[in-house]
């Protein structure tokens, strides 16, 4: 499916959609995740493998992943609504659905060989399988062209990986990975399969959110040179394009957890009474309410105009970063108005909120930290001003 414009209110297949995964996400995966412990860290799997057969029997699995290889096919707009109406939950964090949805591979991948292709993508959207991407080292990650120090170094028809990558989703339970290496060339892709002699994932990293990351050790981690993904020292330009895309989640993602808090809040606010009037009646609340819903709207059209471009095929490195920072900036603020008008029950476990709280308060360091992207909107809006040491010499 393709979208090539839209006006300020949804055409009806993208009206269809977006009620769609809502109605998912509130008939099937709130009642799952209410069925837990409220202090579990994620759905089990075999719940998630529930909610995955009743997904796919509907048409919601692996919804951005392209159609010729078994996805939803869904355009960038698609799928930021679909991304946005399916965070609706407690545990939407790394994935919208919590997995319900499906595993879409690391989309560098569809930039790799036939084989690679058949071997891992395909396999990935029929069977589910996990992936991971590891750029971040110890040495950082906002600035991966002199943080990276994991090396792959050509051995006859293999690469041998050194290195140990830091903050890795999935790691622990993926079937492989994309790891990010240091060639002779420049940073380089690799496919590196789960059980590799010499790869392994060291530990769980303990962290704010419920999803916890994974320390992965290569030591003498031998691959075939077929596992390249692209050319060598491409990996960089391949990484920029699974950046812009994850931006647009992390955005999406934001702006639906927004919206949620901001409904399960205003639902208080009409029914709950303090000093004989309802909440709702209160300038305060009144005011909190208005602020965030003045930056829920805003927020979703950062995210939809990037998401438009994207679809153009123009270059979106700026509207994504500035989707990323606005989106996830004005869902903190939102959440946490949320919980402030709700008092002790916003900070209940009965109730999503907290854990969003701490999923955003994460988002503003992952996938490019706040400071991170506003150094870049500033840099593209002042130009070579913002870097030069006397002004007067530009």
């Amino acid at each position: 499916m393709s979208e090539t414009g839209f006006g300020f209110e949804l055409p009806p297949h993208l009206v269809t959609l977006r009620d769609t995964v809502e109605d998912f996400v509130r008939d099937e995966i709130v009642p799952a995740e209410r069925s837990i412990p409220p202090e579990a860290r994620g759905m089990p799997s075999d719940l998630i493998a529930r909610l995955q057969d009743k997904a796919r029997a509907i048409g919601l699995w692996c919804l951005d992943a392209p159609e010729e290889y078994g996805g939803g096919g869904l355009s960038s707009l698609e799928f930021v609504i679909a991304a946005e109406a399916g965070s609706k939950h407690r545990f939407c964090f790394p994935q919208p659905g919590g997995g319900a949805f499906g595993h879409p591979p690391p989309i560098v991948l569809y930039s790799g060989t036939a084989e690679q292709i058949e071997r891992y993508v395909v396999p990935s959207i029929r069977n589910g399988w996990y992936g991971f991407t590891a750029i971040a080292e110890a040495t950082g990650g906002s600035d991966p062209a002199r943080a990276i120090r994991t090396t792959a170094a050509r051995d006859g028809d293999s690469y041998v990986i050194n290195g140990t990558k830091m903050w890795i989703t999935h790691a622990d339970y993926a079937r492989y990975g994309v790891v990010y290496a240091r060639t002779e060339n420049g940073i380089s892709a690799f496919v590196v399969d789960a059980g590799t002699p010499g790869m392994e994932v060291v530990r769980s990293l303990p962290v704010l959110r419920d999803h916890w990351p994974t320390e992965v050790r290569f030591d003498n981690c031998r691959i075939p040179a077929g596992n390249l993904i692209g050319a060598e020292g491409k990996g960089l330009e391949l990484a920029g394009k699974w950046l812009q895309r994850a931006r647009l989640l992390y955005a999406a993602r934001a702006v639906g957890i927004a919206e949620e808090s901001l409904r399960i809040a205003a639902d208080w606010a009409r029914e709950r009474e303090t000093f004989g009037a309802a909440l709702a009646t209160r300038q305060a609340i009144q005011f909190a309410v208005a602020e965030s819903r003045i930056d829920v709207n805003a927020a979703r059209w950062l995210v939809w105009e990037a998401a438009w471009k994207h679809d153009r095929d123009e270059d979106i490195r700026l509207q994504a970063t500035i989707a990323k920072a606005g989106a996830v900036d004005a869902a903190s603020r939102t959440v946490d108005r949320m919980i402030q008008i709700m008092g002790a029950m916003g900070l209940s476990r009965e109730l999503p909120l907290e854990a969003w709280y701490r999923d955003l308060r994460t988002a503003k360091i992952l996938e490019g930290s706040s400071e991170m992207l506003r150094i870049f909107i500033a840099r593209a809006e002042l130009g070579p001003a913002a870097s030069a040491r006397n002004p007067k010499q530009t």
